[in-house]
């Protein structure tokens, strides 16, 4: 069976945390067809957080700005690669149709079908609203391996693979610090996921006082305002690359860090995918579906009875994060300075 799924081809073109999410998929993949070529296809902007990684042997792009000439391009190089095994993780409309048009001897699904894909393809079973991503994306693995043993997600971390070059630059970056880098991830997409930049401070300046740490900052040039919200109010030094890093950069510094606190984004992701010990601030989204993956991790939630409301919400109190208090964090500083960094990540 191994020999004869020579070619698989995984669908999970955005966002960063949602492939991060799906990198145990690939990992699975090569454990069932050791002999196999697994293609990825990825719109180009969030290419390279697969950049390095082992049993993806090639991405396939998509240009998502080329509109339906690209769309049909694509299609066409799929088609032309003549599939074994196809596997929607995205499950939109769009990669339904891809999927479906493909001619791929083998399409799957995963649980998780939105916007009408159900008419383009099959998912492997019955979507569970209480599943984490990771294990719902992986589940496909598990389909396909028939009973067969497989290792679980968490057996293949690290999940995204830092090159030497890229810890060299990013060691330049932080400039022979000593002191514990401290990640904190202050941006979000989406205001009402944001904890106050007050409270950011707050902690900061206290985590600073009591373990003596270094803070670090990343985000994008655009979120360059929220970030000098809080480091405005900082007692001491910090090191601020927001703007500054491109993205295989920015997971290079993540894997120096002792740890990372921030909102539901992309950066905490990739910090649990590194290893690297998470302390996640969740409110409008639900941290059993799409929480920091791993029991290194620590998830503070004040549940609501209208929570999660997801990220489309139109909340206007934004009361989920308004009550997390600095207080409540710092205690799970405290905590998270008893769990050692998986020895891969020791520089």
């Amino acid at each position: 069976m191994e020999r004869q799924t020579n070619k698989i081809l995984i669908i999970k073109p955005s966002g960063i945390g949602d492939i991060v999410h799906s990198l145990p998929v690939a990992y699975g993949l090569k454990e069932l067809y050791p002999y196999s070529k697994i293609y990825w296809l990825v719109f180009t902007k969030f290419a390279k957080i697969l950049h390095n990684t082992p049993t993806v042997d090639k991405l396939l792009l998509w240009d998502r700005s080329g509109g339906l000439k690209e769309y049909v391009r694509v299609i066409k190089e799929i088609r032309s690669e003549r599939f074994d095994l196809v596997i929607d993780l995205q499950g939109l409309l769009r990669t339904g149709i891809v999927s479906f048009f493909s001619a791929g001897k083998i399409r799957i699904a995963v649980s998780l079908l939105r916007e009408c894909a159900w008419l383009f393809e099959k998912p492997v079973e019955r979507f569970d609203p209480t599943m984490h991503a990771v294990d719902r994306n992986y589940r496909v693995v598990k389909y396909l391996s028939k009973g067969r043993s497989i290792p679980e997600p968490s057996s293949f971390l690290p999940w995204i693979h830092i090159t030497e070059d890229e810890k060299d630059v990013a060691n330049k970056l932080i400039g022979g610090n000593k002191s514990p880098l401290v990640l904190f991830g202050v941006t979000s997409r989406g205001e009402h996921k944001i904890w106050s930049p007050e409270n950011f401070t707050q902690l900061i300046n206290r985590t600073v006082k009591e373990y003596n740490i270094m803070p670090v900052f990343l985000g994008m040039k655009e979120e360059t305002e929220l970030v000098r919200k809080v480091i405005d109010g900082i007692n001491g030094e910090y090191i601020d690359l927001t703007g500054k890093t491109d993205l295989r950069i920015a997971s290079a510094v993540v894997s120096l860090c002792r740890m990372v606190i921030g909102n539901d984004s992309s950066l905490i992701h990739i910090a649990a995918a590194l290893g690297i010990p998470v302390i996640g601030l969740y409110g409008p989204t639900d941290p059993a579906q799409v929480g920091p993956y791993g029991d290194r991790n620590i998830v503070i939630l004040h549940k609501l009875p209208c929570s999660p409301c997801g990220i489309k919400t139109r909340c206007k109190t934004n009361r989920c994060m308004r009550e997390i208090t600095p207080e409540e964090v710092f205690e799970a500083v405290k905590k998270m300075f008893g769990v050692k960094p998986l020895e891969s990540n020791k520089t």
